[in-house]
């Protein structure tokens, strides 16, 4: 993880979690039960359930999920902590040595990034030794949740925006700094052109963008001043223009001879004045110049403004879209599909795979590892299919999911953020119409269980 990026200045990552975690991973170190079975649990992280109005996610973070688990480490200092918690009193010290031990052995599979999913379809899948696979838990739907979320937010944005330019303008408004950072990485993934986040641009390489703020002009006698001294600093820069009276402003710029590259509106009637300020820069010879819009915008609004034909070029999206604002969380969730276990009673040596599911009412959970089969025509998603891991694929069908890492060891290479964008706006490009409107229902997309799934059911607690 990069050393001014999104995750390398918190000096305690480890420790990134939550505490019955670590209080289990010490249960599981003393179990005699999964010492001597020698238990490999595997987990899958899925959507339950979408944020309202929401019909798909857009899988982001898998980059980060990747270099945090290769990267778990546990330092003395952070031991000491836990060995100070008086929950860890009575746990024996070699598994605090265990810790000091501790890196990742299993294998993660997971759709690449910029994927789009329906709930109840595996994201990604991590198969470990036990207290591996259980440590990772929180970090992993913490990733995996946020930027997902910002992801599924940003392409309903850029969908609305019918494509044209939307620039990711939130990190003042994100839930800390490092959000920021994360939020301007899915916007990007779900196909924004850019973002205000230089900590994004340097760590992604994600093209940054600014203009300028109303302190600016506030800070000069005369307006027409500062907009000329910032255009001559800045002449392809956008001039911000409704500090004061957004009409007299334009009007002044255009006669004292300044043609603007691109002008931006962040207050009033934006489809007025946006209206009335094209046809002013036009019959001044200035058609070239943009014209920005930013200021609590949404899809809905945005969708609302081009409808209704406002002339507008490019759009800076910043609370709205850092925070998810009209349901700010993402429901992923991280839970145990099966274990292998060796039978103590006998002595072949061999794992053999124990389907695990929950049964309670709401939450229940599919066992098994599974694959997704996707299925295009006429260059259409019409319908996914889940299968268990060790089922054969329908023919004509994608699978989803690939290894990305095995026995510890990273598999596959990341593609760049570039290629991650493309590959998300074409699986977004797949999508049937209505999943991808701004109906206030969302629309169900089939997503069909194979007959091994379905006859495996529901089992009940053993005991």
């Amino acid at each position: 993880m990069g050393k001014d990026g999104t995750y390398g200045e918190i000096k305690n990552f480890a420790l990134t979690t939550d505490l019955y975690q670590i209080i289990m991973a010490a249960a599981y170190y003393s179990s005699p039960y999964h010492r001597e079975r020698k238990t490999i649990g595997i987990f899958e992280m899925f959507v339950r359930k979408l944020p309202k109005n929401r019909s798909f996610v857009v899988v982001a973070g898998v980059e980060q999920v990747i270099q945090y688990v290769l990267n778990l480490r546990y330092d003395d200092e952070q031991i000491a902590y836990l060995q100070s918690l008086e929950v860890f009193k009575d746990v024996n010290k070699e598994f605090f040595d265990y810790l000091r031990r501790f890196k990742f052995n299993g294998s993660l599979w997971s759709v690449p990034e910029g994927t789009v999913l329906f709930p109840n379809e595996p994201i990604l899948r991590i198969e470990a030794p036990i207290i591996e696979a259980q440590i990772l838990e929180t970090c992993i739907l913490s990733i995996m949740n946020f930027q997902s979320m910002i992801a599924t937010k940003a392409a309903r944005i850029v969908s609305a925006a019918s494509h044209k330019p939307v620039v990711e303008f939130g990190s003042r408004r994100a839930h800390g700094p490092q959000a920021g950072v994360l939020a301007a990485r899915g916007a990007f993934i779900g196909g924004c052109v850019g973002t205000s986040n230089l900590l994004a641009g340097k760590s992604f390489g994600i093209p940054v963008f600014g203009t300028m703020a109303h302190s600016f002009i506030l800070s000069h006698d005369n307006e027409l001043e500062a907009l000329k001294e910032f255009n001559n600093m800045f002449p392809t820069g956008f001039l911000l223009v409704d500090t004061y009276d957004t009409m007299k402003a334009v009007t002044k710029l255009l006669r004292s001879g300044i043609r603007p590259f691109g002008i931006r509106l962040d207050s009033g009637d934006l489809y007025t004045l946006s209206t009335e300020i094209r046809k002013l820069l036009d019959s001044a010879g200035c058609k070239d110049t943009k014209i920005m819009v930013s200021g609590d915008l949404n899809e809905q609004s945005i969708s609302k403004l081009l409808t209704s034909g406002a002339p507008i070029d490019c759009f800076g999206v910043g609370t709205e879209l850092s925070t998810s604002r009209d349901d700010p969380t993402m429901n992923g969730i991280y839970k145990l599909v099966a274990v292998k276990v060796l039978n103590p009673d006998k002595d072949s040596g061999k794992y053999e795979i124990i389907y695990k599911s929950k049964t309670s009412v709401g939450k229940g959970t599919y066992p098994g590892p599974k694959q997704v089969c996707r299925f295009i025509e006429d260059n259409v998603l019409e319908k996914d299919y889940l299968i268990l891991e060790n089922e054969k694929a329908p023919d004509k069908s994608i699978l989803l999911l690939k290894k990305y890492v095995e026995d510890g060891n990273k598999l596959l290479e990341m593609p760049s953020i570039f290629e991650t964008q493309n590959y998300s706006s074409k699986q977004l490009e797949l999508l049937p119409a209505a999943l991808i409107s701004l109906d206030v229902e969302p629309i169900l997309f089939p997503v069909i269980l194979s007959q091994k799934i379905k006859s495996l059911g529901h089992p009940h607690d053993p005991s």
